[in-house]
C-alpha cells in the first residue's frame, strides 16, 4: 500500500509543479480573474490548496512525532491567516511555499511503513470537530481533495483560454 501513496505524493508534486508553471506565466489579471467558483480565481484555488496542505501537516505532526520530514518542516507552525492578505504580487512566495511543502509530503510518505498506514490519526477538522481515521484514509482524502481543486483550476484555465493538460497520473509517476 505504501507504493500507492508514494505514487500519489509524486503525482501531487509533479502536477503542482505543472500548475504553478502555468500560473507563473499568467498576467495578474488572469491569475485573479473571478470565475464564479467557490474559490473564485486560479490564485484563490492555489491559496486554498496550500492552506489545506498546511493544515494536514499540522494535523499529522503530533501523530508522527518521530517523522524527520514533519519535524523539520516549518509548515507545522505556518500562520494560515497570513494567506488572507496574499495577492497576485505575492504569487512567487506562495508558489515557492507550495513546492517546499510538496517536497515535505513526499519525504513524509517515504518514511511510512505498512503499520503507520493503518495507525489511527486523531485531529480536529476545519469545523473544530474531532475526527479519527486510519492514516491511509487521511492520505486518500488529502490527495483526492487536491485533485478536485486542480481540476477546478483546469476548468478556470480553459475559460481563460490557457492551455493546460496536467492530469495524467501515469505520465507523472
Amino acid at each position: 500500500m505504501r507504493e500507492v501513496f508514494e505514487a500519489l505524493a509524486k503525482y501531487k508534486q509533479k502536477v503542482d509543479e505543472n500548475v504553478i508553471g502555468i500560473a507563473e506565466k499568467l498576467d495578474s489579471g488572469k491569475l485573479v480573474a473571478p470565475m464564479g467558483t467557490y474559490f473564485p480565481s486560479v490564485f484563490d484555488q492555489l491559496k486554498h490548496l496550500f492552506s489545506s496542505d498546511v493544515n494536514w501537516i499540522k494535523r499529522l505532526k503530533p501523530a508522527f512525532p518521530k517523522s524527520e520530514a514533519l519535524g523539520r518542516s516549518r509548515f507545522a507552525d505556518f500562520d494560515n491567516d497570513s494567506l488572507k492578505t496574499l495577492d497576485a504580487k505575492d504569487a512567487k512566495v506562495l508558489f515557492a511555499n507550495m513546492k517546499e511543502l510538496d517536497a515535505t509530503v513526499r519525504a513524509f510518505v517515504s518514511e511510512l511503513d505498512e503499520s503507520a498506514l493503518v495507525k489511527n490519526v486523531e485531529y480536529k477538522n476545519y469545523k473544530g470537530q474531532s475526527e479519527n481515521h486510519p492514516l491511509w484514509q487521511v492520505l486518500l482524502q488529502w490527495f483526492n481533495h487536491g485533485t478536485h481543486h486542480r481540476g477546478t483550476i483546469s476548468g478556470q484555465l480553459d475559460i481563460l483560454g490557457v492551455d493546460n493538460d496536467y492530469s495524467s497520473l501515469i505520465a507523472k509517476i
